[in-house]
């Protein structure tokens, strides 16, 4: 089959399969050539199609609001949901439209939990990168349960996330646990080793969020506790033996992480528990001790969001350590093992006569041969650090925000570079006398020592800017002069207000802002890469609606005229709402704003690729104006859009889920 059609009826579209993208049990997966970005799945044969058909139509009717996020002009779709149906020549449903999840920019969360496979992946081996995505993927099943939808079958191998950005990417949903107006389609698997102890005796069917709580408890436990399962251990020495495999343990109860562990089982030599915030720990306890209510994801989203406030760079390992504040933990694994290590016996190597061949022989076909085993480096060769790519005054919003701020809907800066550089506050801060010469510098708008020999290009007035680092970083620094080389003052925090006085070009030609910490008056110089004004353009962000229509597809037929009244009118007093919104705040919610209404336009502008742009956009509009009344209260002095305004074009309503049909 190489033609399938979208929509049936007078608006059914053909499309063309393309090249083979995956085959599950279920059916295959395609690209289509019309339509960059989107997928298509085929089911197998008739009965697949029949015992599918009715779960799609639902997922259709209620499609959580998980819509692809774009960054530097890359598309990085967090959930595979269907969009629309798909037909064949004689109009019997054979699959469905879906976005794309490019496999070579993801990879298997499986693949994060450990050491060795980050090396192996190139993946980031920083810890709070690690919390990161444990954060999404808690924001995407608090949406993904907002919706009434679950996973069910939830684990590592069956996630997958982009590590350029930290995002989600969430495939096979058809095969989740699906809620509707007519009642439950469930799911018909679960894995072993993340299977709750009350969900062991029933079948998939009739598991439902509780389950996945459960699950994703693990999942997030494991990701903050170098890949240890929370049900792995061992007997306490003079104990009965207990069960190795982990499902078990977890029927069992041998959980031995929690504030009061049994005295039964020891906790897997790798954990760093111990170096959680005791919040942190309650959590798990609940998710994993009977008789206590499980955390659901939107409260785990919610402590993820603050454990990320409160993370600590090591200085011992700043590329790779961090911690709450609470000691590092990964020092102190190290240190265990170079303690056991020195504190083992040594024994004397045994001389052995080796024989010595007669000749060199060559392997015979499918025989195994041993590898040499190669010297220990000594140390581990560091990730590249790619290049910050300047986008303009906001495009530098880094994926660290979005991630913390901007819930289920992220847009970001790419994650491929290590979060801090080598080197701590202690290998080059600044004495006191030398902070205090800084702070008087700044005082009376003068320059000392080398930073006078620099070119300082003064603002006419003070600017304010946030703190927002990028590549991974959750701190700033702040030097006494525009470069590397002059002496570390302090470090910034995420989000921290700053005024800026001027801006100076290092030798490398890297730009940095002369600013002043709002809240103590710490003088010094950071990156501008490390900075956002604090400001809105908003004539940048307004958008023309008419204009959106003229976008066509490469390759489809030419696209009636929309009447674009509807949507301007409602996008209008969307766009207005915004304005005085950010207008009106400051700090997170001016951020937080600012990237929601970037979003609006790029969702429009979607829009203007799909056959019923109007219906999108005014769902778009209404769905944007009704987040900000529901967040920020009604406007005064801004009409709430009619009815009419709202209302449905001839093909459909607008809260209706998006079907180009």
């Amino acid at each position: 089959m190489s033609e399938i059609y979208l929509g049936t009826g007078a608006k059914q579209r053909p499309l063309r399969l393309g090249k083979l993208l995956g085959e599950g049990a279920a059916g295959k997966v395609y690209s289509i050539p019309e339509m960059p970005g989107s997928a298509a799945k085929i089911y197998h044969g008739e009965a697949e199609c029949r015992r599918y058909e009715a779960k799609i139509d639902r997922m259709l009717a209620n499609p959580p609001d998980l819509s692809a996020a774009v960054h530097e002009g890359v598309r990085y779709p967090q959930i595979a949901w269907p969009e629309a149906k798909l037909y064949d020549k004689a109009r019997r449903f054979i699959g469905f439209l879906m976005p794309e999840i490019d496999f070579r920019r993801s990879t298997s969360l499986v693949n994060l939990l450990q050491k060795n496979s980050r090396r192996v992946e190139k993946l980031s081996d920083y810890y709070g990168y690690r919390v990161l995505v444990a954060r999404n993927l808690a924001s995407v099943f608090a949406e993904l349960h907002r919706a009434g939808h679950h996973m069910i079958d939830m684990k590592p191998a069956n996630l997958r996330f982009y590590p350029a950005v930290s995002w989600m990417a969430v495939v096979d949903t058809d095969g989740f646990s699906i809620a509707g107006s007519e009642g439950r389609i469930p799911a018909e698997q679960v894995s072993d080793e993340y299977i709750a102890p009350e969900s062991w005796k029933q079948e998939p069917a009739a598991l439902g969020e509780a389950q996945d709580q459960f699950a994703l408890a693990v999942i997030i436990f494991q990701l903050l506790n170098n890949g240890v399962h929370p049900f792995a251990g061992k007997a306490a020495p003079g104990t009965p033996a207990q069960p190795a495999d982990i499902q078990s343990r977890i029927l069992k109860g041998l959980y031995p992480y929690g504030a009061s562990p049994p005295d039964d089982v020891v906790p897997s030599a790798a954990s760093i528990h111990k170096s959680f915030r005791r919040a942190t720990r309650s959590l798990f306890d609940r998710a994993f001790m009977p008789g206590q209510a499980r955390p659901d994801a939107a409260e785990w989203r919610d402590h993820l969001d603050t454990l990320i406030s409160q993370l600590v760079p090591c200085p011992a390992k700043p590329k790779e350590h961090a911690h709450f504040g609470m000691g590092c933990g990964f020092c102190a694994h190290d240190a265990r093992i170079e303690a056991s290590a020195q504190s083992a016996p040594r024994r004397p190597p045994r001389r052995t006569a080796m024989a010595r061949p007669a000749g060199a022989t060559r392997p015979r076909p499918g025989q195994a041969v041993a590898l040499r085993r190669m010297p220990h480096p000594g140390k581990g060769i560091p990730l590249r650090a790619h290049r910050r790519r300047r986008s303009g005054a906001l495009g530098g919003m880094a994926a660290i925000f979005a991630v913390l701020l901007l819930g289920t809907v992220l847009i970001g800066q790419q994650w491929i570079a290590l979060p801090l550089r080598a080197g701590g506050i202690a290998d080059g801060e600044a004495s006191a006398a030398q902070f205090q010469a800084a702070a008087d510098r700044s005082a009376t708008g003068t320059i000392d020592g080398r930073a006078a020999d620099a070119q300082i290009d003064t603002f006419e007035t003070g600017r304010e800017f946030l703190v927002l680092p990028g590549d991974g970083k959750l701190t700033a620094d702040l030097r006494d002069g525009p470069g590397q080389d002059f002496a570390l003052v302090s470090r910034l925090s995420l989000y921290e207000n700053v005024i800026g006085r001027g801006t100076s070009v290092d030798a490398e030609g890297v730009t940095w802002v002369w600013i002043v910490r709002e809240r103590d008056g710490s003088p010094g110089f950071v990156p501008e890469a490390a900075l956002v004004p604090n400001e809105a353009d908003f004539e940048s962000d307004i958008v023309d609606y008419g204009s959106l229509c003229s976008a066509t597809i490469p390759g489809s037929r030419p696209r009636y005229d929309c009447a674009v009244d509807g949507a301007a009118k409602v996008g209008r007093q969307v766009a207005h709402r915004y304005r005085d919104l950010i207008d009106s705040t400051r700090g997170f919610d001016r951020i937080s704003l600012t990237e929601q209404r970037q979003r609006w336009g790029a969702e429009l502008r979607e829009c203007g690729l799909s056959v019923n742009a109007e219906a999108c956009r005014l769902r778009v509009n209404r769905r944007h104006y009704e987040q900000l009344d529901s967040a920020y209260g009604a406007d005064p002095e801004a009409r709430r859009p009619t009815a009419s305004a709202l209302g449905r074009p001839d093909d459909g309503p607008v809260g209706a889920p998006f079907s180009p049909i």
